[in-house]
């Protein structure tokens, strides 16, 4: 089997691919005056950014979390 660090960063690596592809292609509909579907692939871009960095943004869930649940006792 594939080691589960190495299939990680290989999902990683495919989002912030998929998210430069969908900011180009915008990029391009957005000066065709495309804007609504423009718009949409930049939000496409940035679902995927934030799912490249989604360990990050869990560690810092988490990290709010604890802080909360510190503070309420």
């Amino acid at each position: 089997m594939i080691n589960r660090n190495i299939s990680q960063l290989i999902v990683t690596l495919a989002f912030f691919y998929s998210a430069l592809i969908c900011h180009f292609k915008a990029m391009e509909l957005f000066e065709e005056n495309r804007t609504l579907l423009a718009l949409f692939l930049w939000f496409c871009s940035f679902t995927s950014f934030c799912g490249a960095l989604r360990f990050q943004i869990a560690k810092i869930v988490y990290k709010i979390n604890n802080l909360k649940k510190n503070d309420s006792k």
